[in-house]
């Protein structure tokens, strides 16, 4: 009782919410509180994450890009303590590969080449870096010897089109390519085979696609060929992002340097959700001692960028949010999203 009455002003409501909040795992915080940002005031759900003693993993839904799987599967599958859900996706298509919109890395690994928004990225360090980056993949094949010709891929682990230029590697949730246009199998730096679709994707290597405008590029790929690949983050801080384990895109950028940063049509992004309507909305931020904040609430996106200011976060960006919001700690949801999902954000014990 005494406990009690050192705690003024807090309804039973607000005691019942804590009380039903999972016992956090050591180091990490989980707090409801009312924050005011804008001029108004936000219930907002944070889970606080201690730089030591954890690492970030970015979870693939079934460990593929295009699959989908509840957040609490995506966490139990990798055995987090945490996890928030992820970038945006194709949620509404009726195709069962659903894939994201946004870069992703993990385990060292382009999985995902987006196309707009900002990404956070993690070394094995802990240390990060969160920025809009201009990713670019090119390479050289040939034979050896000879003048080598060059070539490109402008996306990875995604749905081909009309037209495209596509890298394929062992996290695509197909175990074949799509079929259509000229394709090769690379294993080792070496072209291992060509075809016209439906090849198995190696999981020492990886697979290349080139469709209508692009088909021409696989004109150059024969069996026994040499093949080079780089990939270039377009950073000013390139070795940074050459050494990143883990990563994701998303936004728009909510907080930079801490200060408010909140530009979407400069990011690409130009849905009425994400400029104007309020809704249910995540994020991800880092404080300047490197505490992770994983933050749910229902605000606009340009509110969520304030109140993650007022958190105290020195850099923040905007995750998928409506019916993909959601948050999870300890084997039970904080917030439950209303559909499965692609990737999520896992907190995982070092």
């Amino acid at each position: 009782m005494r406990r009690l009455l050192q705690l003024p002003c807090i309804s039973v409501a607000t005691l019942l919410l804590f009380c039903s909040l999972p016992a956090p795992a050591a180091g990490l915080s989980v707090e409801w509180k009312k924050v005011s940002a804008a001029g108004k005031s936000f219930g907002v759900r944070v889970v606080r994450v201690p730089r030591e003693g954890y690492r970030v993993k970015i979870g693939l839904a079934n460990g593929r890009v295009g699959s989908t799987a509840s957040l609490a599967s995506i966490a139990q599958s990798h055995g987090a303590v945490a996890a928030i859900n992820g970038c945006f996706f194709s949620a509404y298509t009726r195709d069962a590969i659903k894939p994201p919109w946004h870069h992703v890395i993990t385990e060292g690994q382009l999985v995902h080449h987006g196309q707009t928004g900002t990404t956070l990225g993690f070394d094995a360090q802990g240390n990060y870096r969160m920025e809009r980056l201009q990713i670019r993949i090119t390479g050289t094949v040939g034979p050896e010897q000879e003048r080598p010709s060059n070539w490109y891929a402008y996306r990875v682990n995604f749905p081909p089109g009309a037209s495209g230029a596509i890298l394929f590697n062992r996290y695509w949730a197909g175990a074949k390519t799509p079929a259509g246009g000229k394709q090769t199998i690379v294993q080792n730096g070496v072209v291992r085979s060509v075809g016209s679709g439906g090849l198995p994707i190696p999981r020492d290597g990886y697979a290349l696609s080139f469709v209508g405008g692009d088909a021409h590029l696989g004109n150059h790929f024969q069996p026994g060929h040499r093949v080079t690949m780089q990939i270039d983050y377009g950073s000013r801080d390139e070795e940074f992002w050459q050494s990143v384990q883990e990563g994701l895109g998303c936004g728009p950028r909510l907080v930079a340097e801490g200060r408010v940063a909140y530009d979407p049509k400069a990011e690409g992004f130009n849905d009425p959700k994400i400029l104007s309507l309020a809704g249910a909305r995540s994020a991800v931020g880092i404080r300047r001692d490197g505490t992770l904040l994983l933050v749910t609430c229902s605000a606009t996106v340009r509110q969520l960028a304030d109140i993650m200011k007022a958190l105290g976060a020195y850099d923040a960006m905007n995750l998928d949010g409506g019916a993909s919001s959601g948050l999870w700690v300890q084997g039970k949801y904080l917030v439950r999203p209303g559909r499965n999902i692609s990737n999520a954000i896992l907190i995982l014990k070092r």
